[in-house]
């Protein structure tokens, strides 16, 4: 009888994850910058459907990246309409990561994104014109995440032999939800 009745919870629990599926949407991007270092900068999300809006920047670095470290954070929006931190809060240095000689998982994510969507897909360091063109993120890179607003909060520094200095800040705002499926009726 025990048996039986995890049978049935596990039937049910497959068949909700096949009835919903995730989806992250972004829904805003804030770009904030240090003018010495990064200079023509623009960035926005451009809405496709229901399910998805795509990030696209630009931006010219000034100076080199020698030696890129992201700070990653995730915020997710309370009751009181604040976002409150949120699982993760971890320091990548890219160049570790991009070498294989680090593999910290968000590292690993970071790094695939900045692959697929963005001309940075080379070795350390970065140089000129930085471009991403409709990036999203992909749910069988990032966990399931519980419904709701999140921030995610990417801020870059360039790591010299002695001390940090500040490039940017991007904050990304993206929602977690269940796939909206279109009542429409495809034409024959």
């Amino acid at each position: 009888m025990r048996s039986a009745v995890l049978v049935f919870l596990g039937i049910c629990l497959a068949w909700q994850m096949l009835e919903a599926q995730l989806t992250y949407k972004f829904t805003k991007i804030e770009c904030l910058v240090n003018k010495t270092r990064v200079s023509d900068v623009t960035c926005h999300v451009k809405p496709i459907n229901w399910n998805m809006g795509v990030i696209n920047v630009d931006a010219f670095l000034i100076i080199p990246l020698l030696t890129p470290v992201f700070r990653v954070q995730f915020f997710k929006k309370d009751y009181n309409n604040q976002y409150k931190p949120f699982l993760v809060d971890v320091t990548i240095n890219m160049c570790e990561v991009i070498e294989k000689r680090n593999y910290i998982p968000y590292g690993v994510i970071a790094w695939k994104l900045l692959k697929r969507f963005t001309n940075v897909n080379h070795s350390c360091p970065f140089t000129g014109q930085v471009t991403c063109r409709d990036g999203y993120l992909d749910t069988s890179l990032i966990p399931p995440l519980p419904h709701g607003f999140y921030q995610l909060t990417l801020t870059v520094m360039d790591l010299n032999s002695t001390d940090m200095h500040y490039v940017a800040t991007v904050k990304y705002f993206l929602q977690a939800m269940d796939r909206i499926k279109s009542r429409k009726v495809p034409r024959a």
